[in-house]
């Protein structure tokens, strides 16, 4: 018998295979471009006729309500204010002693001219300490130079800062609590020694006396925040003031009364201004 002979791949088999590869990356590429014009044509529709409703579209719904869902939004420092540093001095040990008097004395005259500022600003009705005291100048440089209106002439005259009226045989001194504090502040402010200095020769003159000193505020916060501040704003008077003088030589009394007892109905800004004062009453042995 004779041996088989080996069979022969077809070259119409290769041929085949060669054809329908061709065929499938055919498909993918017709596919890849389809989707890109198919995207375009979309993208261009959308632009000319908008979609109106304001309803969130599928496929940022199904985002956000994945639990890892956050936007993310580029991180921006905040820039640091660093504050500003002496520079080193060459100034000798001798040199900087001599001159710290001066210094004490600049100080000294910059808390009168604030405690001056206060006082005017009151006698004008507009009072801006949280303004620098250059603008707050200004401010009342333009409302004195300012051509006074018809109405202005039926105004009275401003409370004088320091309002004196006799009580029997004493005495009652009253003052803003303005030019004395800040807003909503016990401490006194620069400049309010100017002002309490005017009220050490009155009280020499009733040595042994009972000195009570009443703080009193308008109706802007509640009512135990006001009695607080008051009587708060009181002993800060009362220790300024036994300080300044034979503190053993009075009998001192602070307290504080808050809105109960207003001078005028708090129906305006000028008269809320009016209830918030500090009233120093001198009583004779």
């Amino acid at each position: 018998m004779a041996d088989p002979k080996p069979s022969k791949s077809s070259p119409k088999s290769n041929s085949g295979v060669l054809v329908g590869l061709l065929s499938f990356i055919f498909r993918l590429l017709l596919l890849g471009v389809g989707s890109a014009v198919a995207w375009v044509v979309g993208m261009a529709v959308a632009q000319v006729y908008p979609n109106t409703s304001s309803e969130m579209p599928l496929t940022e719904q199904l985002l956000r309500r994945e639990p890892a869902y956050q936007p993310s939004f580029p991180d921006r420092e905040t820039p640091r204010l660093t504050p500003p540093k002496a520079s080193p001095t060459s100034l000798t040990p001798e040199v900087q002693q001599t001159l710290q008097p001066q210094l004490q004395q600049l100080q000294q005259d910059l808390n009168a001219l604030i405690g001056r500022t206060a006082a005017l600003e009151i006698q004008i009705g507009n009072s801006r300490p949280a303004e620098t005291l250059e603008r707050r100048l200004q401010i009342i440089e333009q409302q004195l130079t300012a051509p006074s209106s018809p109405e202005a002439e039926n105004i009275p005259p401003p409370t004088p800062r320091t309002a004196r009226s006799r009580s029997g045989s004493g005495l009652i001194m009253t003052l803003p609590s303005d030019i004395l504090f800040n807003p909503g502040s016990s401490t006194l402010r620069p400049g309010a020694n100017v002002i309490l200095d005017n009220l050490i020769p009155d009280l020499q003159n009733y040595r042994g006396a009972v000195v009570r000193v009443a703080g009193h505020t308008d109706d802007s916060a509640r009512r135990q925040q006001n009695l607080v501040l008051s009587s708060a704003q009181a002993e800060a008077v009362v220790q300024y003031l036994s300080n300044a003088v034979d503190y053993q030589a009075y009998h001192w009394v602070a307290i504080g009364y808050g809105m109960t007892r207003p001078a005028l109905e708090n129906t305006s800004d000028i008269n809320r201004q009016l209830n918030r004062r500090i009233e120093v009453a001198i009583t004779p042995p």
